[in-house]
């Protein structure tokens, strides 16, 4: 068995079993606001995985007795196959998960072009959607 292919369809079955919805909105700054940008239809209902990777952070008192605990941390990502793209999103682009309404929205903050089938997005919390 080829362990590449292997590999990469484990990425593609990965996604399709617990992959999320995810609409990506294109944004223009301006000098004091962020608008729409009408020149890029919003991509709706995009599959992707979502990761967020979790810091070591001790809770409590400096003590080496204590066990490390784990929470999330900042570094969320998502990935999204490039074939399911109708244009590549830049930074400063909005992010929100459909599937999960509760989440917050995001914005890009860095864009991972340089794999062959998949895009990665670093994105940054930006508000709480509304409730």
């Amino acid at each position: 068995m080829d362990i590449r292919a292997a590999r990469s369809r484990l990425v593609h079955e990965t996604r399709a079993r617990t992959g999320e919805l995810i609409t990506i909105r294109a944004k223009v700054r301006g000098e004091m606001s962020i608008s729409d940008d009408a020149t890029r239809a919003p991509m709706v209902d995009l599959k992707g995985r979502f990761d967020i990777s979790p810091d070591l952070e001790f809770l409590g008192g400096r003590d080496r007795g204590m066990a490390p605990t784990r929470y999330a941390g900042r570094l969320c990502t998502i990935s999204i196959p490039r074939v399911d793209m109708a244009w590549l999103p830049r930074d400063g682009d909005q992010c929100e998960m459909t599937s999960r309404p509760a989440e917050p929205i995001y914005s890009i903050v860095r864009v991972v072009d340089d794999l062959p089938e998949v895009i990665v997005f670093y994105l940054s919390n930006m508000k709480a959607t509304p409730a």
